[in-house]
C-alpha cells in the first residue's frame, strides 16, 4: 500500500502533484510489516506495526539497533529493502525490474521521497509460507532454491515450508516473523526503528462498512460473466493470430534494442547490513 505521509489529507494525488516537472520518477522507500500474531487473516486491517527503511532513519540509529531489529534473520528486512518507484508517463519508458524505471532515450531523473513510503506486507499470514511453496517448482535444497528466489529469507522460508511438519513450520514462523517480545517492540518503537501506522486500517474499515468492497466485487463478477459470454465464441479464432503477432512484436523489440538499453533489471535488494 502507498503511505503518502507528509501530505495534507493523506493524499497521494497532492504528493505527486508537488513533484517538480523535471522529475521522471519518485522512489517510495518501503516499510516492512511486523506482525504481532500468528493468526492474521486480513493484513491490511489487522497489521499496524512497521519497520522503517534505512533511508528514513539516522545512520547511527539504524546500525546501532541492527542486531536487535534483525533477530537472527539474514537481513534487517525479511525481504527487499530498495523500495518501489512511480514514474511520470512519457515516451520510451519501461519497467526496469519490479523496483525501478528505465527510459530508452535518456537517463531517468529520479528522487527519493523523504516521508512517504510503500507499506510492504511481508509474510503477514502463516499461510503465505505454503502458498509460495505451492507456486514454485524448485527442489527444497540450498542450491536449487536459488533458481526461484533471490533473497535469503525467501529461500529459507521455502525450504521450511517444503520439509517441515505443520507444527515445525508454525514454530519457525513465530520465531522468525512474529513479534511477541513486548519490551523489544517498545524499545524499537521508541528508537524510531518501528512505527505505528493506522491510516490503512481506518480507511479499509470505513470502506468495508460503507459497502464499497462488496459492491465492487459484485460489479466485477457481473462484468466478467458478461465478457466471458461475449468472448468465448471468438477466443479460439483470435488466439492463434494474436500469439503469432505477440511473438513477432517481442522478437522485433529485442532486435531494436541497443546494448545500452539492455541493462540488467534492478532486482529486489536487501537493506544495508553490518560490515563483516
Amino acid at each position: 500500500l502507498i503511505h503518502p505521509s507528509g501530505t495534507h489529507e493523506y493524499s497521494l494525488r497532492k504528493l505527486l502533484g508537488n513533484i517538480s516537472s523535471d522529475v521522471d520518477a519518485v522512489v517510495f522507500p518501503n516499510y516492512e510489516s511486523s506482525v504481532e500474531r500468528d493468526d492474521i487473516k486480513e493484513p491490511f486491517s489487522e497489521v499496524s506495526m512497521f519497520k522503517k527503511n534505512y533511508d528514513h532513519l539516522p545512520r547511527d540509529v539504524y546500525f546501532g539497533s541492527y542486531k536487535e531489529a534483525t533477530r537472527g534473520n539474514p537481513n534487517y528486512f525479511l525481504t527487499y529493502g530498495n523500495g518501489k518507484a512511480a514514474a511520470r508517463v512519457q515516451d520510451h519508458l519501461r519497467p526496469n525490474g519490479a523496483h525501478r524505471w528505465h527510459n530508452y532515450k535518456k537517463s531517468v531523473n529520479e528522487v527519493k521521497l523523504d516521508e512517504a513510503a510503500v507499506l510492504h506486507y511481508t509474510y503477514p499470514k502463516f499461510s503465505d509460507l505454503t502458498s509460495r511453496r505451492d507456486r514454485c517448482g524448485c527442489k527444497p535444497t540450498k542450491v536449487d532454491v536459488k533458481r526461484c528466489f533471490m533473497l535469503e529469507f525467501d529461500r529459507a522460508a521455502f525450504i521450511i515450508a517444503s520439509t517441515a511438519s505443520s507444527e515445525e513450520m508454525l514454530q519457525w514462523y513465530r520465531e522468525k516473523v512474529v513479534w511477541t517480545d513486548e519490551k523489544l517492540k517498545l524499545k524499537l518503537l521508541r528508537k524510531g526503528i518501528m512505527t505505528r501506522i493506522y491510516a490503512p486500517m481506518v480507511i479499509i474499515q470505513e470502506l468495508r462498512e460503507a459497502g464499497v468492497f462488496s459492491s465492487v466485487v459484485t460489479s466485477a463478477h457481473m462484468s466478467l460473466s458478461k465478457d466471458g459470454n461475449n468472448s468465448s465464441t471468438t477466443l479460439s479464432i483470435t488466439r492463434g493470430s494474436s500469439q503469432a503477432t505477440g511473438r513477432r512484436k517481442v522478437l522485433e523489440s529485442h532486435l531494436d534494442l541497443d546494448s545500452e538499453s539492455q541493462a540488467s533489471a534492478i532486482p529486489p535488494q536487501s537493506p544495508p547490513g553490518l560490515e563483516p
